[in-house]
């Protein structure tokens, strides 16, 4: 869970995100998933800024991240900003 890669960065999760994640009972773990298997969001984000969707049934999950760089460790991350999910018709 603490070692969450994408695209070889680590994954942050802003505290908006983490409670994203636990109202839909998702871990870092389901974020790699949609990030690596799901497609690009049909909408233009700011350069840096990555938004992918994953069907499942008859849901859209979507996962959006941001490139940003760790102070701490001194090396470049992406932070994970949103996770939602919406119905398809």
């Amino acid at each position: 869970m603490f070692n969450a890669r994408y695209a070889g960065l680590k994954i942050a999760v802003s505290c908006s995100a983490m409670r994203e994640l636990m109202h839909e009972c998702k871990s870092i773990d389901d974020v790699v998933d949609i990030l690596e298997h799901g497609r690009d969001a049909p909408r233009r984000r700011k350069r840096g800024t990555l938004e992918r969707w994953l069907d499942k049934g008859d849901k859209t999950f979507n996962a959006v991240i941001v490139k940003d760089h760790d102070a701490c460790s001194g090396t470049d991350c992406w932070v994970l900003i949103h996770l939602g999910k919406f119905g398809r018709k």
